[in-house]
């Protein structure tokens, strides 16, 4: 009875799953075209700016942050959102005149301080940071406090399948809610999102957690991002820590 119930049990998780040697691909890499991307080399870079803000206020308090910078860059591009801006280089896309406005519109919301010293281990060490048009803290931070912050954010968010790591797939989708540039058919059964971070151990959350890692995977492809940043990202912080170097891992997706 008990095998015979965990066997039904897999096929529910694994429905519509493809198996391709070792692997099963999700019904969203099956699709043609469909590019493989890594989560360390190519995700982590882009979504680590959103870590670091996790890391210094908790998801709850991060989460509205990240609404309001969403919403913010949807005002300056006047509601033609045509990116997906939990990805740190579709900055780049900004003029330097909708910069000057991005950073009025979040002063005025009054979390630009907050958000200038979350990023500074970015904005300070990382010359190419996409977002560094931000601009720097008010208060000094010594190089080794802004070096062991964003070593330590991305040892935490390292692992996918872990809640910080999955907070972080979760980015890309937050955005497009919060700028209304996804809907899904009312009769789509969606996962409880939030109990990615209220009950991680559940099924719902690792049904959720599915969902953001297939969403933000089937995503970042598909918007052709230059991929200077995640480059740059590695080699800068092998240059920053020699004798930790991290990126350019293999991993299962």
């Amino acid at each position: 009875m008990g095998r015979k119930k965990n066997k039904r049990k897999q096929s529910g998780v694994l429905a519509g799953h493809k198996k391709v040697g070792t692997k099963f691909l999700p019904p969203m890499m099956q699709l043609p075209n469909m590019k493989s991307t890594s989560y360390v080399n190519q995700l982590l870079p882009e979504l680590i700016w959103v870590g670091l803000i996790n890391d210094n206020v908790g998801y709850i308090r991060g989460a509205r942050l990240l609404e309001n910078v969403f919403l913010s860059v949807k005002a300056v591009l006047n509601n033609n959102v045509t990116g997906n801006f939990a990805f740190s280089t579709s900055y780049k896309q900004l003029s330097d005149a909708q910069q000057l406005e991005l950073v009025r519109r979040l002063s005025m919301l009054g979390i630009i301080d907050e958000l200038r010293e979350y990023l500074s281990p970015l904005t300070l060490l990382y010359d190419h940071f996409p977002m560094r048009f931000l601009g720097p803290p008010d208060e000094l931070i010594e190089h080794k406090v802004l070096l062991s912050n964003i070593s330590s954010c991305v040892d935490k968010h390292m692992n996918k399948y872990e809640t910080p790591g999955i907070v972080l797939n979760g980015t890309p989708l937050l955005s497009r809610l919060v700028t209304e540039t996804i809907s899904f058919p009312s009769n789509m059964d969606l996962p409880d999102f939030n109990a990615v971070v209220n009950s991680p151990e559940s099924e719902e959350a690792k049904r959720a957690a599915g969902f953001m890692r297939a969403n933000a995977l089937a995503e970042f492809p598909a918007l052709e991002l230059a991929d200077n940043w995640p480059r740059y990202f590695w080699n800068r912080g092998f240059e920053l820590s020699p004798c930790e170097p991290l990126g350019e891992i293999d991993e299962d997706e």
